[in-house]
């Protein structure tokens, strides 16, 4: 494996007590499980008004991942539009990023376009240069240029600036919500799970591919398949399950988000405290969930960035960017990248992950199931749902607001 090792600062508190924990668990042989059964109702995930909800209490107004501060540069723009209406995010050249609607104020035009199927990369600009009538607006949003700006009369220019989008980063991610309003923090938004994130390094990783595709299956099945490992040693028993112990895992919970470490097989007879990500990443797999959408893979010597958007019911929008250690990205580490990658995406996500929820999604269709059944292995989906809906019901709201 590759030493992934950037910082030998000694891990947050509460992520060496997780280690801790999991070494408990591996020497032995307990198990972690949740304090309660349950179920999720079927129409969870097939209810046009569930998901209009979904829409205009959660997507709407929380704080969601936008890109990887690698994917943002210093002077550039990207598009982002997973979340249903058209975004833009810019870096100045001092290096704050910033969201607004990409539509232009003059006749609605968006500023920045992309071309093909392949998912959007940012573009190296010093404006914003609107392709319809060439308004021009400053990467803060401030408009610059009007062509023949004499011809409207009465108009005030101070008007017309982008509409800003509330947008913040921390732990090497920019957080956008897709509502205007009052800016957040997201730092705060993480509720410390952004200490964990900087010491295992996300902020330093480079991108290596992205894919985006739309699948046939209600976003909160790929949810609830990263949120249990109960499911690995069937589903993916010929991939991945010969690298992991069967369903041990401890889990973090910090408000909505949750961190958790899942037990590779190396840990089964006990281990050191890891002191860097190198040595944690050979005995577990942390995996981060941000709340209500978004996941972080640790695998040995990569991170997976996982979204999952909600175009329609049936649809999942699976934006996954495979994220390297800044010291392989010579051409040297392409080959062996493009393999881990096709592994990981062609053939554990696309083939078995989604594979699974577009199945599952047909099942809820005949209406055998009234509601889909969690055991204490899976008392984190229970947990997700109940988060949804207290969204929904405006009685859970993201820190940092």
């Amino acid at each position: 494996m590759t030493d992934l090792t950037l910082d030998t600062a000694p891990p947050p508190p509460a992520l060496a007590d997780l280690m801790a924990r999991l070494d408990r668990s591996c020497r032995t042989g307990t198990r972690e499980l949740g304090a309660e059964t349950g179920s999720v109702p079927a129409s969870h995930y097939t209810d046009r008004v569930h998901w209009q909800n979904e829409q205009d209490s959660l997507f709407a107004h929380w704080p969601i991942v936008a890109a990887h501060s690698a994917e943002v540069a210093p002077g550039s723009a990207l598009p982002f539009d997973a979340l249903g209406v058209p975004i833009v995010v810019t870096r100045s050249i001092e290096g704050r990023a910033r969201a607004f609607f990409n539509v232009c104020r003059h006749r609605g035009m968006a500023l920045v376009t992309t071309k093909g199927s392949a998912p959007p990369k940012a573009t190296p600009c010093k404006a914003l240069v609107c392709p319809y009538h060439g308004w021009t607006y400053e990467l803060d949003g401030r408009l610059r240029h009007r062509l023949h700006a004499e011809t409207f009369d009465g108009i005030d220019p101070a008007t017309l600036n982008l509409v800003e989008l509330p947008c913040d980063e921390a732990g090497g991610l920019i957080f956008v919500k897709r509502t205007p309003g009052p800016p957040f923090s997201a730092a705060t938004f993480l509720q410390g799970l952004d200490a964990h994130l900087q010491w295992l390094g996300l902020a330093d990783m480079k991108v290596f591919r992205k894919v985006d595709h739309v699948y046939r299956a209600n976003w909160k099945l790929t949810a609830d398949a990263f949120l249990e490992g109960y499911h690995i040693r069937v589903l993916h028993r010929d991939t991945i399950y010969p690298f992991f112990a069967d369903a041990m895992a401890v889990n973090l919970r910090a408000g909505p988000h949750q961190d958790s470490l899942v037990a590779r097989r190396t840990a089964l007879e006990g281990f050191e405290p890891p002191r860097d990500r190198s040595a944690l990443c050979k005995v577990a797999t942390p995996t981060q969930f941000l709340f209500p959408n978004s996941f972080l893979i640790w695998h040995p010597d990569y991170v997976s960035l996982i979204g999952m958007f909600s175009p329609a019911p049936d649809e999942v929008r699976w934006v996954h960017t495979m994220l390297i250690p800044p010291d392989r990205t010579g051409d040297d580490w392409h080959a062996h990248w493009e393999k881990t990658f096709n592994l990981i995406e062609k053939t554990v996500f696309q083939q078995e992950d989604i594979a699974t929820a577009v199945g599952i999604q047909k099942g809820l269709l005949s209406g055998a199931n009234t509601g889909l059944v969690a055991g204490r292995l899976e008392s984190d989906v229970l947990r997700f749902h109940r988060g949804v809906d207290a969204a929904i019901g405006g009685t859970l709201k993201p820190a940092g607001d």
